[in-house]
């Protein structure tokens, strides 16, 4: 799943070719439940694929209510639920619809993280 998700980060990355300062091409994958979402290379755009034996289907894309450039990028293990934190602010979204299931994590969740990443090191 890893090197799928490598193949395809380079795959979207070849079709446009973005201006300096662009927003680098992110992947996140859920393995066992087959989900991989990729961020880039248009500002504010989200892929989810949906891929298994081989063969891949996208699920949705799904804009960034800010619509602005995505920074973070992480997938529940599930593949239901994605993290997106941009530029201004941090969302989760349901993969499956597409729609926003909080808003204003920005604090709270940078903050959450630290805290862990902190504890662990």
């Amino acid at each position: 799943m890893a090197a799928l998700a490598g193949v395809i980060a380079l795959a979207v990355a070849g079709q446009a070719r973005p201006g300096p300062g662009a927003a680098a091409t992110l992947v996140a994958s859920a393995p066992d439940a087959g989900v991989i979402v990729i961020a880039g290379p248009v500002p504010g755009k989200i892929r989810v694929l949906y891929a298994r034996n081989g063969g891949m289907v996208l699920l949705r894309e799904i804009s960034v209510p800010s619509g602005g450039d995505v920074r973070e990028l992480a997938l529940s293990a599930d593949g239901k639920d994605l993290f997106v934190g941009t530029e201004a602010s941090r969302y989760a979204l349901s993969t499956r619809t597409g729609q926003v299931e909080a808003q204003a994590l920005a604090a709270g969740a940078s903050r959450y993280a630290a805290g862990r990443a902190a504890r662990r090191g």
